[in-house]
């Protein structure tokens, strides 16, 4: 603590911190000047080229028709065609149907197909479906064949070998083909299951789907 021997020195402090109060109280900067004029807007800079994209690729939704098998006359599904219609038959039994009612039966030495229009170019198409073997010696092929105007460019083949497919009862596989890029020219597309089994056995197929991928070209 500091003492003063007389008032002379606390009354000068006393003074200063009055005037520093003043200061916090008070706009102790002076009167404030006129605003300057705005300056010039610059110039806008040139606009950047449009982007050249074709988004045409979308999805389209399923393309299969019949594709649940669900759709059966004489004993088989509607929309297929068959290179022996002797072994192919529409199947109901319990454990022999992956959704739905109805699922088809192909034997040996057979394939089913469908030709599916309006196909574009540039595109890639997903293949996808549920399988099993009636028995343990069934194999199968599936085939996505691009239809174009200088003719037939194999888009995408899935084989399951006999030892590979699911053939216990009540369980279907699921298998999955995504395409390659739909060559210059394509019309069509033709999705192709062929089985090979031996004896009596035979192959349940059901819910064939096949939809585009979305993506810019």
């Amino acid at each position: 603590m500091t003492f003063y021997k007389n008032g002379k020195n606390k009354d000068n402090k006393d003074s200063c911190l009055c005037e520093v109060v003043k200061c916090l109280v008070k706009d102790c900067n002076g009167s404030t000047g006129p605003t300057g004029p705005t300056g010039a807007t610059g110039m806008t800079g040139p606009t950047g080229p449009t982007e050249n994209c074709t988004c045409s690729c979308v999805s389209r939704g399923e393309l299969v028709l019949n594709g649940g098998m669900e759709i059966v006359i004489d004993d088989k599904p509607t929309g297929w065609l068959f290179s022996n219609p002797d072994n192919v038959t529409s199947e109901n039994s319990q454990g022999r149907v992956h959704s739905g009612n109805w699922s088809v039966n192909i034997t040996d030495d057979t394939t089913i197909s469908q030709v599916i229009n309006h196909i574009e170019a540039g595109c890639f198409y997903e293949l996808s479906f549920f399988a099993r073997g009636e028995g343990d010696q069934v194999s199968l092929n599936a085939n996505d064949i691009f239809i174009t105007n200088s003719g037939d460019v194999l888009g995408g083949n899935l084989m399951v070998r006999s030892q590979d497919i699911t053939n216990s009862n009540r369980d279907f596989a699921y298998y999955k083909l995504i395409t390659t890029k739909a060559p210059v020219g394509t019309t069509a597309i033709k999705i192709e299951f062929s089985v090979e089994a031996n004896g009596n056995q035979s192959l349940d197929l059901d819910d064939v789907s096949l939809t585009s991928l979305e993506h810019k070209k």
